[in-house]
């Protein structure tokens, strides 16, 4: 794997670049802190980052820990030692991952020695969990919590209204705005019993206005890449979601998401392109391969770049009250719900989060995503060990079709290498490009 010419990427824009020192920073944040005896939470996507910033709490993702591994091709040691522990290769990689470091963490005493940080993830002292999305996170930190470390778990059930219903009913909306209020009380019981703190109202607002201003500039940002050429490709954006995911309410994901929307904006302003001819604007499905991530590189020398994402995409903006800002967590979650929920379901059954993450939903979104970013086609990563970001791919496949926009569905997966072949992608990428030329000629596609 480590031979593949796809595996090296390159970022286009300057301020992604200062994520070199930005993470450093974070991250030696967090290991002085452990010296101090503080608790440290593992967490999942799902947790409201604001919540855990309001406690002073320090916290670890293994999910992005495991994006991390794969980034570094030590991912598949991890996994192979969970898989030999008898963990299923058919399992989410990022748990088989997190399964494979525990074991060789209890085995020893301390981080595996291939761990991507210094010391590894830390000793956790409780797992706030959720079960957004996909199933295999319930399950994930039960088993963390009963066969490595003797901690408590608390899992967040964020349950969203099915398709069928009209969200817009009063008593529809009563009911699931009762039940995420009662999660986030929950959350924070917990978390007030194991670490001995009481949650500050006035320091999380403060919080909460951070957050929102940096969410601000970053939709901001994406939505500048409507401009042709685009002044963004999947490398920043996949590179740039960190402030996103696990910095906001920091001043520093302010400052970053500002500096990064006037860059682009500068870009835009001088018509500054990622290529040299912009022959093909995508849209991207999925989780990307995180150990080749050049890929991206390797289509935009073919003239093809992305303009959009379909998952970590914060979507639309919703104006909150933040003089309660539990409450505003609260509609902040129900609004977005509605509105993904407005462009339909069908794609993405989980629609409450209360975390900064999004997903795409809907056929009618689908279309004007066409519209507004010109798009030419879409690639659909087929992610072998998620399902809950590769369902439906097929449904928008056909639905892409109808209006002669051709799509491509490839499988791999987001942290194990193994499943990779670059002669056998390269092959389809290229027929894939005839196949867009093709519809740019006005030719008809099918749906395959």
């Amino acid at each position: 794997m480590s031979n593949s010419e796809m595996s090296r990427a390159i970022r286009h824009l300057e301020t992604t670049g200062k994520m070199k020192e930005m993470l450093p920073r974070f991250f030696m944040r967090m290991m002085e802190r452990k010296f101090s005896n503080e608790p440290v939470a593992w967490c999942m996507v799902g947790v409201p980052p604001e919540l855990l910033k309001a406690f002073d709490l320090l916290f670890e993702w293994p999910e992005n820990f495991g994006t991390m591994c794969a980034s570094r091709q030590v991912a598949p040691h991890f996994i192979e030692v969970a898989e030999n522990d008898g963990y299923s290769p058919e399992l989410c990689s990022y748990v088989t991952n997190t399964m494979g470091y525990c074991k060789l963490f209890k085995e020893t005493g301390e981080a595996p020695e291939e761990s991507p940080l210094p010391g590894g993830m830390g000793n956790p002292a409780m797992l706030l969990g959720s079960g957004f999305v996909c199933e295999p996170r319930w399950k994930w930190f039960q088993s963390i919590a009963t066969r490595f470390f003797d901690i408590p778990v608390y899992s967040t059930d964020p349950l969203a209204p099915p398709w069928d219903i009209d969200p817009h009913d009063p008593r529809i909306a009563d009911h699931y705005l009762t039940l995420l209020r009662e999660d986030l009380a929950g959350q924070i019981e917990f978390m007030e019993k194991h670490t001995g703190k009481k949650l500050d109202i006035n320091h999380l607002r403060e919080i909460m206005k951070l957050s929102h201003e940096a969410l601000s500039y970053w939709r901001d940002t994406l939505a500048l890449r409507k401009a042709v050429p685009t002044p963004m490709g999947s490398t920043d954006y996949f590179h740039a979601i960190i402030p996103q995911m696990y910095l906001v309410g920091d001043q520093d994901a302010v400052d970053f998401y500002r500096e990064m929307y006037e860059e682009v904006k500068d870009r835009v302003d001088r018509q500054v392109g990622i290529v040299e001819e912009e022959k093909y604007r995508l849209i991207w499905f999925g989780l990307p391969p995180w150990f080749n991530m050049g890929v991206f590189n390797y289509l935009e020398s073919l003239g093809a770049v992305f303009v959009y994402e379909s998952t970590y995409n914060v979507g639309d903006y919703f104006e909150v009250d933040l003089s309660d800002p539990l409450e505003a967590i609260v509609q902040r979650t129900w609004q977005r719900a509605v509105k993904m929920h407005e462009y339909g379901a069908e794609t993405m059954p989980e629609l409450c989060n209360p975390a900064v993450f999004g997903g795409f939903s809907g056929s009618s979104l689908l279309g004007q995503l066409v519209e507004e970013y010109t798009l030419n086609g879409a690639m659909m990563h087929l992610t072998r060990s998620c399902r809950a970001v590769s369902f439906g791919e097929v449904h928008t496949r056909n639905r892409l079709a109808k209006i002669n926009v051709p799509s491509l569905i490839f499988e791999s997966d987001m942290a194990d290498p193994r499943h990779w072949s670059d002669a056998q992608i390269k092959t389809r990428l290229h027929a894939f490009l005839e196949r867009m030329e093709k519809a740019k000629q006005g030719g008809k596609i099918d749906g395959l």
